[in-house]
Parts: C-alpha cells; sequence; structure tokens
C-alpha cells in the first residue's frame, strides 16, 4: 500500500477549519508553526483514498473563496506504515513554563528534578502543545493551579490540558468535547497517564449536567471565539467564587469580542497573554 503526506501553508486564523479536515479524512495531523502567522499542516492517505482526498480537496477549495490559502502539495512517503513514522517525526520534546514538557509517547526521556512530563499521543485530535493558544493555555494552567482544585475542560481535544491541571496539583476535571474523535483521543490519553480516575469525560458541551452552578474552581476552553461568546453565559455560572476561566483559541484581532461576552456574563479580566497572533486571556469570577 503506498502513502503519500499531504501538506498546506494556511494563515493562523485557518488552522481550525484545514485541521478538521485534515484530522476527519486523513491518516495524522501535524503542525508546523512558521512565524509571521503562518503554519503548515500534514496529514497522510494512501494513493488509493479517492473519496476522502476528494472531501480535503473540496473543503480547502470553499476555504480558498473566502481567502487564498495556497494549494495542497502532494509527496510519496512508499508503503506499509512509512506513513507514521513520517507523522511522528515532526513532534519532538516541547518544554512549556518554567517546569513542563510535552513527550510524545514514542520518545524515551528521564524527567529532571522538578519536571512534569506531559506524556501524550496526539492521534487524531487537536492540542498538541505546539500550538500558540495550548501553550499558553498550559503557561496560565501553571501559574494558577492550586492542589485540590476542580478543574472543567471545555474542548478537550487530546485531554492536554486536563492533563496538564492534573499534573500540577488539581483533583478532579471533567473533559468535555464535541468531536468523538477528540472524546477517543482523549479518554486513551487519560488511560495512558493513569489519571482516568480522576477525569469524567463526556461528548458535548454547556450547559450540561456534569456542569451545575458554582462547580469548578477554574474553567479553561480552547476553542474559538465564537464559541466562548455563545458559551459565555453557561461559563460564568459554572465557577465557583473567584473561580478562574481562561479562554484561548482565537485571534489578538478577536479579542475584543470575547472581553466583551465574558464580561457581559459577569467576569472581570484580569490577564491579557499574547503569544505570535493568538492571545490567551484570563477572568476571574467575582
Amino acid at each position: 500500500m503506498t502513502w503519500q503526506e499531504i501538506s498546506i501553508q494556511v494563515p493562523d486564523e485557518y488552522v481550525e477549519p484545514v485541521s478538521y479536515l485534515f484530522s476527519r479524512y486523513g491518516h495524522g495531523l501535524a503542525m508546523e508553526p512558521l512565524g509571521g502567522g503562518q503554519v503548515i499542516l500534514r496529514t497522510y492517505l494512501t494513493t488509493t483514498s479517492r473519496q476522502r482526498l476528494a472531501h480535503i480537496e473540496v473543503g480547502v477549495k470553499l476555504i480558498n473563496v473566502l481567502e487564498p490559502v495556497g494549494d495542497l502539495t502532494f509527496t510519496p512517503i512508499g508503503d506499509g506504515d512509512d506513513w507514521e513514522t513520517a507523522w511522528k517525526s515532526h513532534f519532538t520534546l516541547l518544554e512549556v513554563g518554567r517546569r513542563l514538557l510535552i513527550k510524545p509517547t514514542w520518545i524515551e526521556h528521564q524527567a529532571t528534578p522538578g519536571q512534569l512530563v506531559i506524556e501524550l499521543d496526539p492521534g487524531m485530535a487537536f492540542g498538541t502543545g505546539y500550538h500558540p493558544t495550548t501553550y499558553g493555555c498550559m503557561e496560565a494552567l501553571e501559574r494558577l493551579i492550586q492542589p485540590g482544585m476542580t478543574v472543567l475542560d471545555l474542548g478537550t481535544g487530546s485531554g492536554i490540558l486536563t492533563i496538564t491541571a492534573l499534573k500540577l496539583g488539581a483533583d478532579r476535571a471533567v473533559a468535555m468535547d464535541i468531536d468523538p474523535q477528540a472524546i477517543r483521543a482523549a479518554r486513551q490519553n487519560f488511560r495512558r497517564t493513569r489519571l482516568q480516575r480522576r477525569v469524567t469525560i463526556a461528548q458535548g458541551s454547556l450547559p450540561h449536567a456534569l456542569a451545575p452552578a458554582q462547580e469548578f474552581d477554574l474553567v479553561v476552553a480552547n476553542i474559538s471565539q465564537r464559541a466562548i461568546c455563545e458559551r459565555a453565559p453557561f461559563i460564568a455560572p459554572s465557577l465557583k467564587d473567584q473561580g478562574a476561566f481562561i479562554a484561548s483559541g482565537f485571534l489578538n484581532e478577536q479579542k475584543t469580542q470575547v472581553v466583551e461576552s465574558v464580561t457581559a456574563a459577569g467576569l472581570r479580566l484580569i490577564e491579557d497573554c499574547p503569544r505570535e497572533d493568538w492571545t490567551t486571556l484570563i477572568f476571574r469570577a467575582p
């Protein structure tokens, strides 16, 4: 069976829709930030997967109607499991904040004293730490998590932020995502890291029975500007008094809409953490 790598260079604001296409119809998803607001996305398909490829091509053409993002590039990579080797080669050890280290499951590493290792198999779910918004959320969690906290991870993806929160000392977490593929990847990562007993995982979003009023010390949502604005009226009541909300997944130019929606829901902005063209905002409940 012959495989090919499919790649495309896109602006930051189109990472999410193209990532969705690649993760839904391809095998594996790798992301390489180039700086200057550009990212290369990669996935893999057999040369006989014509229907899957057609879905990707149609999706990219529709995106090009909104803004030119370039053409798909096809690179033959050989037979058998060569696609998996090629995909994994794009992931390395990644240091985040003062003491966090993201380690793909296939890389051997001996932790140094004080280092918290987040072992992760990205699978085909969004959330590897390489994207500026995931990085920003992890840095915020490192500053905010206190022992014994209860956390809600809205749009958990690979589960990376839930794992980070629990490793930093949170007592338990609820992880939600609307994508069944993300739920599968997150569940596998929770089991692999032996954290599954401290996590309740559910497919869906807010409002939800697992997020009653004043349930969480901290909510983190690395999703999108629109999703955060729509869910802000449900996020705010789920926080305990003085609880924190970490919001990310949007561009700097979309910050104003997020701040307006979240403050209208009753939270106050306490920190703005820009990174490249993206930002992470931290709010506090009264």
